[in-house]
């Protein structure tokens, strides 16, 4: 898999268990395509090479790429967040959706009437680490 994104980026990280990092900004201009084009260009490779899907995740930070990437149904998908998109897409999710959110920190914010990722932004971060820890 990392070679299959070595062929779209020189730039590649990843992180286990299963997952991967990919900074496409020099790529698209390389290979003059959008990043939704590139993902479905890596899913097709993967699926004809190796007969695996991917799901991907695009977004304008690791945070929103990741959590795109998990909102995909299985077997495999793209889920493309626009940066001037991504506030609004974001404060929609439920917080256990949340990139990072394990879900007894997401049990503490529904407690609190945190339901949703805009309403946990909207909170100062004193009063987040009060009530996380």
């Amino acid at each position: 898999m990392l070679e299959q994104l070595g062929e779209l980026s020189p730039v590649v990280q990843a992180p286990p268990p299963t997952a991967a990092l990919v900074d496409l900004r020099g790529a698209l201009r390389y290979h003059a395509a959008t990043a939704a084009h590139l993902a479905d260009v890596l899913r097709l490779r993967t699926v004809s090479r190796y007969g695996i899907d991917v799901r991907v995740g695009i977004g304008p930070t690791v945070t929103v790429a990741t959590t795109a990437s998990a909102q995909v149904q299985r077997p495999g998908g793209v889920l493309a967040v626009a940066p001037d998109g991504a506030v609004d897409w974001l404060a929609l999710l439920d917080v256990e959706d949340l990139h990072g959110i394990d879900p007894r920190h997401a049990a503490t914010l529904k407690r609190y009437g945190i339901d949703r990722v805009g309403l946990l932004a909207a909170l100062p971060p004193a009063t987040v680490q009060r009530m996380l820890g």
